[in-house]
């Protein structure tokens, strides 16, 4: 959608000219997608806070939710060694709510919540687990029953209840265990556990099943980036201890049939640590360049996979900048405008790639015993539900990007400052964010083609974010200090030149831009 075009107040800067080199006019229909952006709940608000919980969720307009489904929500059995029938398509929507070893649809489980009330978004991301049934699905669940398990959960969603979700995940961070107690799962138990499942749910003849998507192997992460600027990324030379390297090239080579490619997906999680091998890690403002290389290796791995240049999507379904128990400084900074910058960075990083599907922040709601959420709650702050910094930055965030990757100016050219530009399905306008994480003023300078209609007439608008309050990041739970530097400026770009975008960013600033060819404009 195209924003209307008001009345042009404050001064323009000069950030936007004609390059000196060419344009290569753009047809915007072979850009690349943006990811769609997405998050979880872990457990929903009651009484009042969640009302409020609810609106400040829906005013962000993620694209997805994360669901978890744990099987002690959906299984009531303890006795069962196969858990369905052969005739159980004959079932009806009460038969897998009120008994037969089921209880889906329960009011009281998160996950019923969660499905019923999408928060306004377009679709969920389901994640498998054997939380409270490993008694039937075993503390490693490589058995019929797990497959039966995921068979019934599928079949209830897609079929019984018509709600055609497409991504399924297959259990949740493997590398760090199976079960409760956790076990270790090997890559090679992980392997057959997705193959179990995979030959159940794609010989299953209703395509309301056997097209989902299957995806995994859901991999943690948390460790220290391995190497140096600009080539390092995460668990490259080191596996700590958890084979972390080997669960994509053993779930890959171990599919359904030769060629068939029932993997649907690579799914895993990007963290930093406060604990871990700092400097080098995620965790610090400088290491988003290795989210960039750490995609790239995925995205190697699924286009030898399928054998073409498309690969398989790739979906990032957890993301945060500190994994684990957290340290005092790093509760400071997921409370302050620390967190802001880093998740700012880090979308532009992610973006940058073109190759991300599906992309979903580590979780809703915080507290001081896990502070990471986009909401908290707790005595610092009063008791009082508050959003934190990394709301504020989700919300200009989602706003200020398009459908289509137009180009980006990402970590591993510049370890403190990126910028990403999107545009619309039509190429009539685009959105440009752009962050300086230094202590000192930095200068971001690249050239990009456009679509024609950002050549020549075109305006722009211009809005900042910076830290509110005392302190190096500012203070917790303030709301961010924004500001419309300018709007709906007339600049005239030369007819046929690339775009240049240079600007000299203050300290620990985002801008965001809003670019309107005249010719789009309503």
């Amino acid at each position: 959608m195209i924003p209307g075009v008001g009345t042009p107040s404050g001064s323009y800067t000069n950030e936007f000219t004609a390059s000196t080199v060419p344009n290569n006019a753009v047809d915007p229909s072979k850009l690349p997608d943006r990811p769609f952006l997405g998050t979880e709940l872990y457990y929903e608000g009651t009484g009042a806070d969640s009302a409020q919980e609810q609106a400040w969720f829906q005013a962000l307009g993620f694209d997805f939710v994360r669901v978890e489904v744990d099987a002690q929500d959906v299984i009531t059995s303890t006795d069962y060694h196969s858990l369905l029938p052969s005739d159980f398509t004959a079932w009806s929507a009460a038969d897998f709510e009120q008994g037969k070893g089921w209880h889906f649809n329960d009011p009281d489980t998160l996950l019923t919540n969660i499905l019923q009330n999408r928060y306004g978004v377009k679709f969920p991301l389901m994640m498998m687990t054997t939380t409270g049934a490993e008694s039937i699905l075993g503390q490693i669940p490589n058995s019929a029953d797990f497959a039966d398990y995921f068979l019934a959960t599928v079949y209830y969603y897609n079929v019984i209840q018509n709600q055609n979700i497409k991504y399924w995940e297959v259990l949740n961070e493997p590398d760090w265990g199976c079960g409760n107690p956790l076990q270790r799962c090997s890559p090679q138990d992980y392997a057959d556990i997705f193959q179990r499942v995979a030959e159940r749910i794609k010989n299953f003849p209703d395509p309301r099943v056997n097209s989902i998507a299957l995806g995994g192997p859901v991999l943690g992460s948390g460790d220290p980036t391995d190497g140096h600027w600009p080539d390092g990324y995460p668990n490259r030379d080191s596996d700590g201890e958890r084979q972390f390297r080997q669960y994509v090239p053993t779930l890959l080579a171990q599919g359904l049939s030769d060629g068939q490619h029932d993997v649907g997906f690579l799914s895993w999680h990007i963290y930093g640590s406060d604990g871990w091998g700092r400097p080098n890690n995620l965790y610090e403002l400088n290491q988003q360049y290795a989210i960039v290389n750490e995609i790239g290796a995925y995205d190697k791995a699924a286009r030898t996979y399928t054998g073409t240049s498309a690969g398989l999507p790739l979906i990032i379904s957890e993301m945060n900048f500190a994994a684990g128990e957290t340290t005092a400084a790093s509760k400071a900074y997921y409370k302050n405008f620390y967190a802001a910058l880093w998740y700012t960075s880090a979308l532009n990083n992610v973006f940058s790639t073109g190759r991300v599907s599906l992309l979903s922040h580590f979780f809703w709601k915080g507290d001081n015993h896990w502070p990471k959420g986009l909401v908290y709650e707790d005595t610092d702050s009063n008791n009082q539900l508050v959003r934190t910094t990394a709301w504020w930055a989700y919300e200009e965030y989602l706003q200020h990007t398009q459908s289509k990757i137009l180009a980006a100016y990402n970590g591993r050219i510049n370890p403190w400052a990126d910028a990403i530009v999107t545009t619309d399905s039509a190429g009539q306008m685009a959105y440009l964010i752009a962050d300086n994480k230094a202590d000192t003023p930095t200068t971001i300078d690249f050239s990009f083609d456009v679509p024609p209609a950002l050549n020549g007439p075109v305006v722009i608008s211009k809005r900042i974010m910076a830290k509110n309050g005392n302190g190096q990041f500012g203070e917790a739970f303030a709301e961010p200090a924004t500001q419309d530097v300018y709007q709906f400026q007339s600049v005239v770009l030369d007819t046929g030149m690339q775009m240049r975008y240079i600007e000299t960013i203050p300290p620990r600033t985002i801008v965001y831009y809003t670019l309107i060819g005249r010719s789009g404009t309503p």
